[in-house]
């Protein structure tokens, strides 16, 4: 159904001076001229690197009705402003508290993405849902998700990240969760936490966020998660290998899907491949029971294809365990986990990039990271980044025979083929800014007719 409102009625809520009446209706928001719609307000931010003041002109020629921006432009009405982007929060702010729905806040250094897509597929077996779209969880990606909620939405899950502390109290103030869940405390972002244990302060500001009538879903399988909430006066369900919601036992079949037997609603078996996803198929669980959903299998299966991070494929015979997506010390060790219990014969192999954002401990964690590998079984491990020779170091002290730090993706993708056979199984892995999807692009280029089967 969607919404409208009138230029000078977001002037109000946002107080600030209305243009000339008579424009068209806002009926949607953006704050990039190549995805705007016509009807939509554009939001001109600007930020170190760009100013889309210098845009608001191509956003009404591409159909803008209104532009929320800085200084006044001649090709339509505009809302100016100081700060675009506090006055953006403060209309998603009142566009939020205009509609009486739940909306449950995630937040964690692992697993909020999945969580919240396993999680909405639960409740969309009831409910009509708004999820944030892929990772906008900051202060733009939130007010936008929550421009979205119209009068047909009868439920919204909401990601929130942080790099820095109050961040996701901002966030809180914006969205004003009903309920909300931390997936797990682990190592990251520690250039702007400094530490875990400000990490978990953090991430506690989505307990503080809620209403004293509100309900936190707790963690009880991560010792920080366990110690938040303490003083929180609402409602406290409890998931893990204790409490409300409890994993009574976790497996993995012949075709390597893992196998749950969770209380109170029994055995599910998804096509998930890392033990750690476990407390996001918790989190959904939890949720879906508090609001009367009686199906799990099915919408987590169905969720579990579509939002799948850790990719399963085959280049040049080799299996390709593709989870490239992002990482950090929690997400690393899950993943060398799985690589470890693949089933079959071949050999298994590491390909992996910096862990970035971890502060004056990273020398520390990129040692560990390699002495993981070697537990996890590898028969090698090739490393790129600035972190490359301490994870080599660790994986050599750990007993990783083959363990070598390369300069690019294209000499990994090289000694990957001189390394491995087909039937062996390969991890790609890394922050996002390492960019290790590209070994797997130079391994699909060798593959192809016309490239080189093995490196001269």
């Amino acid at each position: 159904m969607g919404w409208r409102y009138e230029i000078d009625e977001i002037a109000a809520q946002i107080g600030c001076a209305a243009p000339e009446p008579g424009g068209a209706p806002i009926t949607g928001v953006s704050t990039d001229t190549r995805t705007l719609e016509p009807g939509a307000l554009f939001v001109a931010l600007t930020g170190p690197n760009f100013n889309a003041e210098h845009f608001v002109a191509e956003a009404f020629a591409r159909g803008a009705a209104g532009a929320l921006c800085r200084e006044p432009h001649p090709e339509g009405p505009c809302l100016a402003v100081p700060d675009p982007l506090a006055a953006f929060q403060a209309l998603a702010r009142r566009h939020r508290m205009a509609h009486d729905i739940p909306i449950l806040a995630i937040t964690g250094s692992c697993g909020k993405t999945t969580a919240k897509d396993l999680t909405s597929a639960v409740l969309e077996s009831r409910y009509r849902v708004l999820r944030t779209q892929g990772n906008l969880n900051n202060d733009i990606g939130c007010p936008l998700t929550l421009m979205r909620i119209d009068r047909e939405t009868e439920f919204a899950v909401i990601e929130m990240g942080a790099n820095h502390q109050g961040e996701i109290a901002h966030l809180c103030t914006l969205a004003r969760p009903s309920e909300s869940v931390v997936t797990i405390v682990a190592p990251a972002h520690l250039e702007g936490f400094g530490s875990i244990d400000d990490v978990a302060r953090a991430k506690g500001e989505i307990v503080r966020g809620l209403d004293a009538d509100g309900c936190f879903y707790q963690n009880m399988d991560n010792p920080y998660c366990r110690a938040m909430g303490w003083d929180f006066p609402g409602e406290i369900v409890r998931f893990g290998r204790e409490g409300d919601v409890v994993l009574r036992n976790l497996s993995f079949d012949e075709s390597g899907e893992m196998v749950l037997d969770i209380a109170p609603v029994g055995r599910i078996r998804l096509p998930l491949l890392v033990p750690a996803h476990a407390t996001n198929v918790l989190v959904a669980v939890a949720v879906g029971l508090r609001h009367g959903v009686t199906e799990f299998e099915g919408p987590l299966r169905a969720a579990c294809v579509r939002a799948a991070r850790f990719h399963v494929r085959t280049i040049a015979g080799f299996e390709i365990l593709d989870d490239t997506y992002n990482a950090n010390p929690a997400s690393m060790a899950a993943a060398l986990e799985a690589l470890g219990r693949r089933p079959g014969s071949g050999k298994r192999f590491a390909a992996l990039g910096d862990m970035l954002e971890l502060g004056s401990d990273a020398v520390a964690y990129h040692r560990a990271l390699g002495e993981q590998a070697a537990a996890a079984g590898v028969a090698g491990v090739f490393a790129y980044g600035a972190h490359a020779h301490d994870i080599i170091a660790g994986a050599r002290a750990a007993g990783v025979g083959q363990a070598e730090a390369l300069d690019s993706h294209e000499a990994i993708a090289d000694a990957l083929f001189r390394a491995a056979s087909p039937g062996d199984s390969i991890l790609l892995k890394g922050s996002r800014g390492m960019r290790m999807e590209r070994v797997a692009e130079a391994l699909e280029h060798r593959a192809l007719p016309g490239g080189e089967d093995r490196p001269t």
